[in-house]
């Protein structure tokens, strides 16, 4: 029996089609062929990062005869950086990638960090990404380091309504009255303007009656944020489309009334201590869009975690640019991350030219929004799928990360490759597998724990890069 089924295998591996029925007899391939899968070793990268909150260092000064002379020097005012770690020199580091000639091109920022601490209003940072960067995840780590290192405090920009229980990690009570809006909504739930703010999605209230003039708005912070995050002393609200003026009152006694404005405004209250928690009542017979609240500190870096589930990054354009500009400017925006690519994964095709194009035409777009803004692209991240050999890669990721490489070369942008940052091909099930799991079942997402370690990862090349300017022009 075992013959004749080793011979009727090798001879219909297809199988025996009999009328409108195919019998298959056992693979004898998956018999005697081993699994092949070799899953990428990641236990060297895990070692490599430092996920501890740490106690904030103050920066210290320079005094001013020690910065170098010249143009390009007197940016570099009052700071030194904490000191560098062995990992400016190591090799192994990921780096940052430029297009050749263009390796300065984060230059202009790292000279407004710098002077950070000098500013009235700190130097934000917009991390844009799909569902990989929900919850605050990468992001937290990101900004804890900036903050670290530049000065800096509060979680940044927050929605009003987040897309889901997992999108964003803030304590909120709300009004039930308040609906969002996302420029990623279908039918009903797109506005006739695309008018929606950074985060691409808006809050808007509707009255249960004509007597319910009243809405309310709490915040408080979330026990797994940094340290630093849970604090702020300003709080920033922006909205728009206020068609009538209106009252904002902050923890009870600290009330603004604010115009009416067609465009984006915003209310800003100080506090003279670090605040841990908000109430905010408005009142009016109608309300205006509210597109977030930002909770800072004076100066420093802000950065914000701005996630678009489901998108792969070509959706910037279907926003209002001017209203992005005017934002960008308001809020001091100097540099983005954008981390997409997940979503472009799944739609295996042979060219991926048409997203490069796409991608860029993005990058061009928002470039274009504020003279001077810098641009990191994170590359796509390892994905697996469960073939009959184990969890393997998805054939078309080095293709995706490459248009994603072409396309910030193409327009000026700086690129990290977060797939071989992690291990490369076939090193997602080693993520998976870790004890604590580093990365959920889905063989796409970082958990929380990988989320940090992908941060810090980022953060060891962007000290690499940072060492380079400061050893240019720093003391």
């Amino acid at each position: 029996m075992f013959t004749i089924i080793v011979v009727v295998s090798a001879i219909f591996p297809d199988g025996v089609k009999i009328g409108r029925h195919v019998i298959h007899c056992p693979d004898l391939r998956k018999w005697l062929t081993p699994d092949t899968v070799a899953y990428r070793d990641i236990q060297s990268i895990i070692a490599s990062v430092d996920t501890v909150d740490h106690p904030f260092e103050p920066v210290l000064p320079v005094e001013s005869d020690s910065v170098v002379e010249g143009e390009e020097a007197k940016a570099v005012v009052e700071f030194v950086p904490q000191r560098f770690s062995a990992d400016v020199a190591d090799e192994s580091v990921r780096a940052f990638e430029f297009q050749d000639g263009q390796d300065t091109l984060l230059f202009p920022f790292f000279r407004s960090v710098v002077r950070a601490r000098q500013r009235n209003a700190p130097v934000r940072i917009l991390h844009y990404g799909d569902s990989q960067m929900e919850g605050d995840r990468i992001t937290s780590t990101i900004r804890n380091y900036m903050q670290r290192n530049y000065g800096g405090q509060g979680i940044g920009f927050l929605p009003i309504v987040p897309a889901n229980v997992h999108s964003v990690k803030f304590q909120k009570d709300i009004s039930p009255q308040w609906t969002r809006f996302s420029i990623l909504d279908r039918g009903a739930g797109r506005l006739e303007s695309n008018r929606y703010g950074i985060s691409g999605n808006l809050a808007r209230h509707a009255p249960a009656s004509e007597d319910d003039t009243t809405a309310h708005i709490g915040l408080r912070p979330h026990n797994t944020w940094y340290r630093n995050a849970r604090t702020f002393t300003h709080v920033r609200l922006f909205y728009g489309q206020a068609e009538k003026p209106f009252d904002a009152t902050l923890n009870q006694d600290l009330a603004q009334r604010l115009p009416a404005a067609d465009t984006v405004s915003s209310a800003l209250w100080r506090f003279d201590a670090p605040q841990n928690s908000l109430d905010l009542l408005l009142s009016s017979s109608s309300l205006p869009d509210l597109y977030g609240i930002a909770l800072d500190g004076e100066n420093g870096v802000a950065v914000d975690n701005l996630p678009l589930r489901g998108s792969s990054g070509l959706d910037f354009g279907r926003m209002d640019t001017a209203q992005m500009g005017q934002m960008f400017r308001m809020m001091n925006v100097e540099m983005l991350i954008l981390q997409f690519g997940a979503n472009v994964v799944p739609n295996v095709l042979d060219n991926y030219d048409f997203y490069r194009r796409r991608f860029a035409q993005e990058l061009r777009l928002l470039k274009a929004l504020k003279p001077g803004l810098s641009i990191i692209v994170m590359g796509v991240n390892d994905m697996s799928q469960n073939t009959p050999d184990g969890y393997k890669s998805y054939p078309n990721i080095v293709m995706i990360r490459d248009a994603q490489r072409r396309a910030a070369f193409e327009t000026g942008c700086a690129f990290w490759d977060l797939y071989e940052a992690m291990g490369g091909e076939n090193s997602m099930p080693d993520w998976v597998f870790a004890e604590p799991p580093l990365a959920q079942k889905d063989f796409t997402h970082f958990s929380v724990d990988g989320a940090k370690i992908v941060a810090e990862l980022f953060c060891k090349a962007w000290e690499r890069e940072f060492h380079k300017f400061w050893t240019r022009f720093g003391k």
